[in-house]
């Protein structure tokens, strides 16, 4: 997903005849990560911090024989508890070198080391700054590694650009789906995956799948960050259905090992069990929820311009965000479910229980009673 300029022999390369110009791109990388907590940007403490791990930085990108010594870097968090890396170099290269880099990011190195290690080590110093001003904490944190790429044409492709996307499809289409043998694509492959332009304009280019993009626009810099906040959002939900499918785990293994009423002296144990977990599951979804406004809200600056606000709407779609949320809230109400049938059932055997009890107290009354009765008009027992 980032970028050698050399020609890796295990990847597919077009011909020299057919191999498109050089082109002057800022190729932009970006790492996703979850951080776990949710964040108070309130006071000028937090803000101050905010400032402090968003600033840029300038680092060395390279690859196999490649450097790109001023490549800059910065971090971005979100009031939604994700956050990006956001690493850029500007360089000249062919589409089918951007293809074959779309790839391979992962083989990148900063400096001396992998890029996945780099960014690892990045956020775990976030996380250790942002601490402090966390209102809320998750037990677990969703901690997979991703990388997406975006290049951003600095010159304009010199056509008009659904003419340049069709004589480039093949290699267009590598970038943005992450796919190493683009050239052998079949015609069926290219149809049913076919190559949107989300472009405003004639001469804007707007290509954009799961795993890369590819943007030539008067307004890219307002793509870019929209696409940012797209894929956090998407990064975002992902969080909370892992978050979610261990809360469903719990519920699951509370509901197996619910005791019988027979076995009454186990129910006060689980039933102090229950409601530990119920209560950590009911602020994990006020937290939660809370955040899921955040992350389904409108950007409102955009509203008011059609073009920016039917772009974001579709960048969504790419990172299926719509779907994602359903899932989450669908999540939600199952857990919520099983917790309510685990409070049910508890209860119900409960209250059997204090009933056995009463019974059993009621009756051992009344043969107390007899038995009393019995000794005192007949000096002994019957």
């Amino acid at each position: 997903m980032l970028f050698p300029l050399e020609a890796s022999p295990s990847l597919p390369v077009q011909s020299t005849p057919e191999a498109s110009p050089a082109f002057k791109v800022t190729s932009h990388l970006f790492f996703p990560f979850d951080l776990g907590l949710e964040l108070d940007f309130a006071g000028k403490g937090a803000r101050d911090l905010f400032k402090e791990i968003s600033s840029r930085k300038m680092t060395q990108l390279g690859f196999e024989n490649h450097l790109y010594p001023e490549a800059d870097i910065s971090t971005q968090i979100y009031k939604f508890g994700v956050g990006l890396l956001h690493l850029s170099a500007r360089m000249e290269l062919t589409l089918q070198e951007a293809a074959r880099m779309s790839c391979q990011a992962e083989q990148l190195h900063v400096g001396k080391r992998p890029i996945l290690t780099y960014c690892q080590g990045l956020v775990e110093g976030v996380i250790q700054h942002a601490s402090p001003y966390a209102s809320y904490r998750y037990e677990k944190r969703f901690a997979e590694a991703d990388l997406f790429p975006v290049f951003v044409m600095d010159q304009a492709p010199g056509e008009e650009a659904e003419a340049f996307i069709r004589q480039n499809e093949k290699a267009l289409y590598g970038i943005v789906a992450g796919e190493p043998r683009y050239e052998a694509l079949s015609a069926f492959s290219l149809q049913r995956g076919k190559l949107e332009n989300y472009g405003y304009y004639e001469n804007e280019m707007v290509l954009i799948q799961r795993f890369g993009a590819v943007v030539h626009s008067a307004e890219a810099e307002t793509i870019l960050e929209l696409i940012k906040l797209a894929y956090a959002q998407y990064w975002s939900l992902k969080a909370y259905s892992f978050i979610l499918d261990r809360e469903l785990d719990d519920a699951q293994d509370l509901l197996k090992h619910l005791p019988p009423y027979y076995k009454f002296w186990r129910i006060p144990h689980q039933y102090q069990r229950f409601s530990t977990e119920a209560l950590d599951f009911s602020r994990d979804k006020l937290a939660i929820v809370e955040s899921l406004y955040s992350v389904s809200g409108s950007v409102p600056h955009i509203e008011a311009d059609w073009h920016l606000n039917t772009l974001y709407s579709s960048i969504r779609k790419v990172f299926s965000v719509e779907d994602l949320y359903k899932a989450v809230d669908v999540k939600l109400g199952r857990i919520e479910e099983a917790y309510n049938s685990t409070r049910e059932f508890l209860s119900t055997n409960f209250f059997i229980l204090l009933d056995i009890v009463f019974f059993a107290t009621l009756i051992w009354s009344i043969i107390d009673t007899v038995l009393l009765w019995n000794i005192a008009h007949h000096g002994g027992l019957p």
